[in-house]
């Protein structure tokens, strides 16, 4: 019998490395799509099925259908709840009750390239301009609530004058992209030169440096009142990166939790009350 032979599967490091020897430009453009491509969360679709007691709907940004669930009075201030990168709407759904209680209209939607949301490259430009773009849509938007990437979007869509709100709670939010991007690039055997250029065609696509994406050097200049929540055991986003936001952003409230790491600090109770009571409080 004829022996079939099985090629071993090629790493995405492999890819890169091999990559990057033969051809550069095209590993510059395969790393920044790389970058940009988020982790499609497994249960992301049977999530939804979590929201099912919403208002499900949708707006369209860049020809993409960005879903959308709401909860609470119609005619009621909004609420709106941004996760973070790789996660999905049903994440948000500890702060909905709270806010209801308070008095307030939540709505949460999947990101681009997330969830159920159609695309399959983003990034935070995209992140902020969805929040303002829902923001437009459904109106009197009193404050936002944003976890990890979606945190920090809030407040680059409120230094961009895109989104005029009173209050944001950041939970966990990070402030170090070049940072992050070393990090990423090790992961991947990228050498600097290689993640420079990435870094490049990053901002030529979105037309921003990223100087300007950093939070803790924007925070500075923004108005809204601002709460941070960070633990101090959060692995993804180290806890000094949200001390640091609280420190550059004028009287933001800063609140430290312990044990419950970067995705957990989502489900706790005591998280979610101090957040509703932060943005109903005079």
């Amino acid at each position: 019998m004829p022996t079939t032979l099985r090629l071993p599967q090629i790493s995405t490091n492999v890819r890169v490395v091999a990559s990057r020897l033969l051809f550069p430009d095209l590993a510059g453009a395969w790393a920044e799509r790389l970058f940009l491509t988020p982790p499609r969360a497994a249960d992301a679709a049977a999530s939804a099925l979590d929201l099912i007691d919403a208002r499900s709907g949708w707006v369209v940004h860049k020809g993409r259908h960005i879903m959308t669930w709401r909860w609470g009075a119609a005619d009621a201030p909004v609420v709106l709840l941004a996760h973070g990168w790789g996660g999905h709407a049903a994440q948000m759904r500890a702060f909905v009750f709270p806010l209801i209680s308070a008095g307030y209209r939540g709505i949460a939607y999947d990101q681009p390239a997330h969830g159920i949301s159609e695309g399959r490259l983003t990034g935070l430009p995209d992140f902020a301009d969805v929040l303002a773009e829902i923001a437009w849509h459904h109106g009197e938007v009193h404050a936002v609530i944003g976890h990890s990437l979606g945190a920090t979007a809030a407040a680059m869509a409120h230094a961009w004058n895109k989104l005029d709100v009173k209050r944001i709670v950041l939970i966990s939010p990070p402030s170090d992209l070049l940072g992050y991007s070393r990090r990423f690039a090790r992961w991947h055997w990228m050498p600097e030169p290689l993640r420079r250029a990435m870094q490049g065609a990053i901002e030529e696509r979105y037309g921003i440096r990223w100087e300007e994406l950093e939070l803790a050097r924007v925070a500075p200049r923004l108005t809204a009142r601002a709460l941070v929540i960070h633990d101090r055991d959060d692995r993804m986003v180290p806890w000094k990166q949200g001390a640091a936001v609280a420190q550059h952003w004028r009287d933001a409230s800063f609140v430290t939790t312990e044990g419950l790491g970067h995705r957990r600090i989502l489900q706790d109770e005591a998280v979610a009350a101090a957040s509703a009571d932060f943005i109903a409080a005079p």
